[in-house]
C-alpha cells in the first residue's frame, strides 16, 4: 500500500514538473493598419443626347414636296433638309407679283403724263399772264396737272402696299423651306413626300453628335458627388469610357427622392461607339479615406453574432469586443479603433480563449 502510494505521489510530481517546463503556445501577430481607400459607386443609366433639336414648321397645311436627310446621316447648320409647298400660297405670290408689276407700270404711265402735264402748264403760264389764253383754261390745265400728281402719289402709295404683301407673302413662302438650325446629326426623320406639315415635327438633330450619359442618383449619393470629377463609364460590353460629371440636378423627383446627372464623354476611341438610348453604368469613385484594418482571419465572431479579436498583453491572450465596417482584398474595417501597437493575433483559432498564456511572433508590422 505505502509503495502503490510512493509511486502515485512521484507521477503526479513529475507531471507538475514536465508542465511547468513545456514551451507555451506561439501566436503570430501584427499591428492594426492604417489604409486609404476609396469607396466605389455604380450608378445605372443610359447615353442620351446632349442636346436634341426639334425641327418642324409652324405653316399650316403644306405638303412636303422633297426630302433631302436621312436618319444618321451629318448635316451643317443652314443645310437644306425639306421643302414644303402650299398651292395657295404659290398662287397667291403670283398673283401679288403680277399686280405688283401692274402698279409699277400704271406708276410710269401716271408719272409721263403728270410730268408733260408739268411742262405745259409752265408753257402757258406766261400766255396766261399776257392774256393770250384765258384764266379758265389756264385754271383747267392747272387743275389737270394737280390731278395727275395726285395719281401718281397714290398710285405709288398702292405699289408700296403691294410690295408690302408681296414681301410677306413671300416670307412665308421662304418658312416653307426647312433648313438644319444647327451642325450635327439627324436622329429622327419624319418628313414623308406628300404629307401635310400641320406644326408636325419633322426632323431631331443631335447637335454636333455630342452624346452624355445621364444617371438617376438618390440624394443620398448626390452629396457625395461634385462637377467634374471624372469617372468611368461602361457599356453593355463593358467597353470602358472616360467621363467627366457635368450636371448635378437642381431638384429630385418628390416621388423617387432622385435626380438625373449628366457626365460628359471626354474621349471616344476610334473603336468604340456610344449611341442615344444605349444602358451602361457610371462608376464613380469617392474621395479616399483613412481606415484601420485588420487581416479578416483575426476576427472571431460569436454565437450572437458578436466580434472580437485577441490582443497579446504581457502574453496573455485577451479577447477585445470591436465593430467592424467592410471587407476588401482579404481586410477588414475596425470601426472602434485599437491602439496603432497592439499586437493583435493573425489567427483567432478556436482553441484560444481569453487570458490564455501565448508567445506573441510579429508576422510583420
Amino acid at each position: 500500500m505505502k509503495t502503490r502510494l510512493l509511486m502515485t505521489v512521484t507521477l503526479i510530481l513529475f507531471a507538475a514538473s514536465f508542465s511547468s517546463g513545456a514551451e507555451t503556445a506561439r501566436v503570430s501577430v501584427t499591428h492594426p493598419q492604417i489604409t486609404r481607400t476609396a469607396d466605389e459607386m455604380v450608378l445605372p443609366g443610359t447615353f442620351v443626347a446632349r442636346n436634341e433639336i426639334a425641327v418642324g414648321s409652324p405653316l399650316q397645311q403644306q405638303m412636303v414636296t422633297d426630302v433631302f436627310a436621312e436618319e444618321g446621316q451629318w448635316v451643317e447648320k443652314n443645310q437644306l433638309l425639306a421643302t414644303l409647298e402650299s398651292p395657295q400660297q404659290s398662287a397667291s405670290v403670283r398673283q401679288l407679283q403680277a399686280e405688283t408689276e401692274k402698279a409699277a407700270a400704271d406708276i410710269r404711265r401716271e408719272s409721263t403724263l403728270a410730268q408733260q402735264s408739268q411742262r405745259d402748264l409752265a408753257r402757258l403760264t406766261p400766255l396766261a399772264r399776257s392774256g393770250v389764253i384765258s384764266a379758265s383754261e389756264f385754271e383747267k390745265a392747272k387743275s389737270d396737272a394737280q390731278a395727275l400728281k395726285a395719281q401718281t402719289d397714290a398710285a405709288r402709295a398702292e405699289l408700296r402696299q403691294l410690295q408690302a404683301q408681296l414681301a410677306r407673302e413671300k416670307s412665308q413662302e421662304d418658312k416653307s423651306k426647312i433648313f438644319a438650325p444647327a451642325a450635327g446629326v439627324i436622329s429622327e426623320r419624319h418628313a414623308v413626300k406628300g404629307m401635310l406639315s400641320d406644326n408636325a415635327l419633322l426632323f431631331k438633330i443631335i447637335e454636333n453628335n455630342e452624346i452624355e450619359f445621364e444617371a438617376s442618383v438618390y440624394a443620398a449619393d448626390l452629396a457625395q458627388m461634385r462637377p467634374g470629377h471624372e469617372v468611368i463609364l461602361k457599356t453593355g460590353q463593358q467597353t470602358a469610357l472616360r467621363g467627366k460629371i457635368r450636371y448635378l440636378p437642381a431638384k429630385l423627383s418628390s416621388l423617387t427622392q432622385s435626380g438625373g446627372v449628366r457626365t460628359t464623354i471626354i474621349d471616344i476611341p476610334e473603336n468604340m461607339s456610344a449611341y442615344p438610348g444605349q444602358t451602361g453604368v457610371m462608376i464613380y469613385t469617392k474621395t479616399p479615406q483613412s481606415r484601420q484594418t485588420l487581416p479578416y482571419s483575426a476576427i472571431r465572431t460569436g454565437q450572437n453574432g458578436e466580434r472580437s479579436v485577441f490582443i497579446v498583453n504581457n502574453n496573455k491572450a485577451l479577447q477585445h469586443p470591436v465593430q467592424t465596417g467592410r471587407t476588401e482584398n482579404g481586410f477588414i474595417e475596425i470601426l472602434s479603433p485599437l491602439a496603432e501597437d497592439a499586437d493583435v493575433v493573425i489567427n483567432a483559432q478556436a482553441f484560444l480563449t481569453n487570458g490564455d498564456t501565448v508567445t506573441p511572433v510579429k508576422a510583420y508590422e
